[in-house]
């Protein structure tokens, strides 16, 4: 790039001025320039999914502008150099919901049933590291009872909540069941036995999850989700990692994919989009498209370089963060073939709502069986949490199991030092606003974004958080996409 192009770039992120002449293509030379139909943003689950439909099913040009080095999103495989064998340690099993299985088909992998070897449960005291003798955990018989009566309940509201919130109840007409404290419903319906597995499959109650409404629980584990986990539907690749299926995604869509790489500056109208993007070898690209999709969760502060309106910033500032990691570490003085499950002391002996009370949550869950050790790690925090501050969270947890006696040489040091072997970030936003904004319109005007200033959204705030119910929701909308590229 010519010191005037940089001048101009940069003059353009100060002022922050969206005036369209200031990165017209005659800024770029040609090979810096890309002018696309959708130009889509993030390339997880559904920044995949979306590139694969649009570009080989309804023959519409994409480019994928990606941070990470891969595909994939939170699909992560540690690969052990020991034994060859691949750790999934972020997504693990797919919902068949859809098209879902037909994707992985297109792409030559073979799925079967998902299944999960068993393993020694250990209960932890969170905040000791001590074991949680006096718990109890839940029968079979009692949790499969209390998940079919979720599905019951949640059975009825299928068609206002699938796919996506598109015929979402109208304002004033939410029921009341939907905004009632989950704690209350599952009292009421004799559901606390459901709970640690609906914690331990969609994550959600950290912090408790008796206050939340029963809305966000249904959002995160939901009709479809637990109809196939009573089924035993969930799936995996036959014989091959989950990332696989991004792999070879990556390669078909080969160089309408920008890896490593940043939008810096984008200028949105009814007219189209511009981008200017950064990438990692200090190059830049200018994107031009008639249409936008993000697919990254919506927060304030990753729009920010697309110049959110009001009415965006508004909306988009109700979101609550999420703080998550995954990772895998080694743990000698651990057996294998043991699973730690951290939970709040008051969850004890058969207070299951309680189970994460805690503003932390942690799972170490053994991924080795050769001697290796190796454990693949979930933890999660309801309060601004960085990367370092995870592992230092994780090693303190560790430490705690050696002083408390419960493994004397857990980190097989004498110090407590770990050896992470991957790490990820997983952080996001999630639904959790007051039942009279839902009550008053809220999922409406969220959902009234979509397509406005020529931009669409995809991803886990617009669904259910799972990959198959992305992938239905991205089907659902991209009929309309389309319509609103070609009229």
């Amino acid at each position: 790039m010519s010191l005037t192009r940089i001048f101009r770039v940069l003059v353009l992120l100060v002022t922050l001025v969206p005036i369209t002449a200031a990165i017209e293509r005659y800024d770029f030379a040609a090979e810096d320039t890309i002018i696309k139909d959708v130009a889509i943003v993030g390339g997880g689950a559904s920044g995949t999914y979306a590139a694969v439909r649009l570009r080989e099913d309804y023959n519409t040009s994409v480019v994928v502008v990606e941070a990470q080095n891969r595909l994939g999103g939170h699909v992560n495989t540690y690969l052990d150099p020991i034994s060859g064998a691949a750790i999934d340690y972020g997504v693990l099993a797919y919902s068949p919901i859809g098209n879902a299985t037909d994707f992985f088909a297109r792409f030559n992998i073979p799925t079967t049933t998902f299944d999960q070897a068993a393993q020694r449960d250990v209960y932890i005291d969170i905040t000791n590291g001590a074991v949680l003798s006096d718990f109890v955990p839940p029968t079979g018989p009692d949790v499969g009872a209390a998940l079919e009566t979720w599905q019951n309940i949640t059975a009825q509201y299928v068609p206002y909540v699938l796919p996506g919130l598109w015929n979402f109840f109208p304002p004033g007409q939410v029921p009341e069941q939907l905004l009632m404290p989950f704690g209350e419903l599952a009292q009421m319906y004799n559901l606390s036995a459901a709970v640690p597995t609906i914690s331990y499959v969609s994550g959600i109650g950290l912090g408790g999850i008796s206050n939340i409404l029963t809305f966000y629980v249904m959002q995160a584990f939901g009709n479809p989700i637990v109809s196939e986990l009573l089924a035993g539907q969930f799936f995996m690749p036959a014989k091959a990692s989950n990332s696989l299926l991004y792999q070879r995604a990556q390669a078909l869509l080969g160089h309408d994919v920008l890896l490593q790489s940043r939008v810096i500056y984008g200028n949105r109208s009814t007219n189209g989009v511009t981008l200017i993007v950064s990438n990692a070898d200090g190059t830049t690209k200018l994107i031009q498209a008639k249409k936008l999709l993000l697919t990254f969760p919506p927060s304030l502060a990753n729009l920010q370089p697309f110049q959110p309106t009001a009415n965006e910033s508004a909306l988009f500032s109700t979101w609550t963060d999420v703080y998550s990691f995954a990772g895998v570490i080694r743990l000698p003085g651990v057996p294998e073939n043991t699973t730690l499950s951290y939970l709040d002391p008051s969850s004890a002996p058969t207070n299951y709502l309680n189970t994460r009370n805690y503003p932390s949550t942690l799972l170490l869950t053994s991924s080795s069986t050769n001697g290796e050790h190796l454990f693949s790690v979930l933890y999660a925090t309801n309060y601004s949490t960085t990367h370092r501050q995870a592992k230092d969270a994780i090693t303190a947890c560790v430490i705690d199991l050696q002083t408390s006696g419960t493994y004397l040489n857990a980190s097989g040091s004498a110090d407590g030092t770990l050896e992470f072997l991957a790490f990820a970030d997983h952080n996001s936003v999630t639904w959790r606003q007051s039942a009279s904004m839902l009550q008053d319109g809220l999922v409406q005007d969220i959902y009234g974004l979509q397509g406005r200033e020529s931009t669409w959204y995809t991803g886990s705030l617009w669904t259910e958080d799972y990959s198959g119910t992305v992938w239905d929701f991205t089907d659902s909308f991209l009929p309309r996409l389309l319509e609103s590229l070609n009229g």
